[in-house]
């Protein structure tokens, strides 16, 4: 369902999602995720898609920022917490527009 419009889909529950992971990357979408997982399975994969994000994204931006010792950070840190904020942005405006929206480099850490 990746980049399809879902009829049932619960566009701004998503978006908020998006929105409030700029904030606390994890927490805040794992909430709603924890909360919404059950009323209805388009919404729960694109929740599913953001929390997923978040998770991967976090671990992408601590590996970056921890090889900073060897220098590679500097420039992989910044790059890494600039296009989190690029798919973050991306994202919400597909949610409302109604389009289940994996970013890319997004792992399925959650099934």
């Amino acid at each position: 369902m990746n980049g399809q419009n879902a009829p049932s889909f619960d566009k701004a529950l998503v978006m908020v999602s998006y929105i409030i992971s700029a904030f606390t990357a994890v927490i805040g979408p794992l909430l709603i995720w924890v909360l919404k997982k059950d009323d209805n399975p388009a919404t729960e994969e694109a929740l599913r898609h953001v929390l997923n994000f978040g998770i991967s994204y976090t671990l992408y931006m601590f590996i970056a920022w921890l090889s900073s010792v060897v220098l590679i950070g500097l420039i992989l840190g910044p790059i890494v917490t600039v296009l989190f904020y690029v798919f973050l942005i991306v994202g919400a405006i597909k949610a409302n527009d109604g389009i289940v929206y994996k970013p890319p480099f997004t792992l399925d850490i959650i099934k």
